[in-house]
Formats: structure tokens, sequence, C-alpha cells
């Protein structure tokens, strides 16, 4: 069975998988930048670590 389609059918298809291709990029880079915003980095981590140890006191704050 052949299935026949309008220029405009075909423009819609096309434009709705761009516009979907699209939104995926943007959850993905959505993921990302939250994934990098969660947690500190490995430098920042031992940073801290190394202020809490010369002063205990922060420790209580945090």
């Amino acid at each position: 069975m052949l299935i026949t389609m309008s220029d405009k059918e075909i423009q819609r298809l096309a434009v709705l998988a761009h516009i979907q291709q699209q939104h995926e990029e943007l959850e993905k880079q959505n993921k990302r930048s939250h994934a990098k915003k969660s947690m500190p980095s490995r430098k920042a981590q031992k940073a801290i670590i190394e202020q809490k140890k010369l002063n205990p006191v922060l420790d209580s704050c945090g």
C-alpha cells in the first residue's frame, strides 16, 4: 500500500522533526548544566576540607 502526502504535510512533518530535535538537544544541555551545578568540583571539595581542618569552627556552621 502506497501512502501519498501533500507537500504541506511533508513540510509540517519536517518542521515537527526539527522542533523535536531542538527540544531534545536543549534537554541534554539542561541535564548537563544541572549535573555540573549539583556537586562542587573536586578542587572545591578539597579546599573546603582543608579549610575545615584549619578551622574546626567552620565545620559546625555548614
